[in-house]
């Protein structure tokens, strides 16, 4: 099996919350399609909880529309992780990582103006699988946590697994 690109980053020296580049790739048309790591927790330190960490999808995925989508710049998917610890954002084009942590704080003090659960986009049964597993509350909490701690930009050069050092491994 191959390695995926997010296993070639080495989880121990991860800063959060920060942002990084994890992929860049261009379809057959020529556009650059760049997938940003945004990490809300440290890898194996702590994680997201479960309840908050879906309210924060449906929120964040607006939010961050609202804050980055322009003329050279159109996002195509957020999501989380499945070790909660952060999203994976995909776009069309090629915003700076400066670019993307100002947008992801502007969405996190939106996250925090949101009045009650019942202003969660798409919380219904008709529009989500598990509609409820929610709490905006925690979803407030890890975006307080955010600005709390402050956005910033992680090195991919710094961040680059020592494969020898896997052999053996374990958690």
């Amino acid at each position: 099996m191959p390695m995926l690109d997010s296993f070639l980053v080495d989880h121990t020296k991860m800063p959060a919350p920060a942002v990084r580049v994890a992929k860049k790739m261009k379809t057959p048309c020529g556009d650059t399609i760049t997938v940003f790591d945004l990490r809300f927790t440290r890898p194996n330190v702590e994680k997201m909880s479960e309840k908050g960490t879906h309210t924060l999808e449906h929120l964040f995925a607006g939010f961050m529309r609202d804050h980055l989508n322009s003329d050279d710049v159109e996002i195509i998917d957020i999501s989380p992780m499945g070790c909660r610890t952060g999203f994976y954002m995909s776009v069309i084009g090629e915003p700076s990582e400066e670019r993307v942590a100002k947008a992801w704080e502007a969405s996190m003090r939106d996250v925090l103006a949101v009045k009650s659960q019942k202003d969660i986009p798409e919380l219904n049964r008709y529009q989500c699988g598990s509609c409820k597993m929610h709490s905006l509350k925690e979803a407030q909490e890890i975006a307080k946590k955010v600005l709390d701690a402050g956005i910033g930009i992680m090195d991919n050069e710094k961040l680059k697994l020592d494969l020898d050092k896997i052999k053996g491994a374990t958690c």
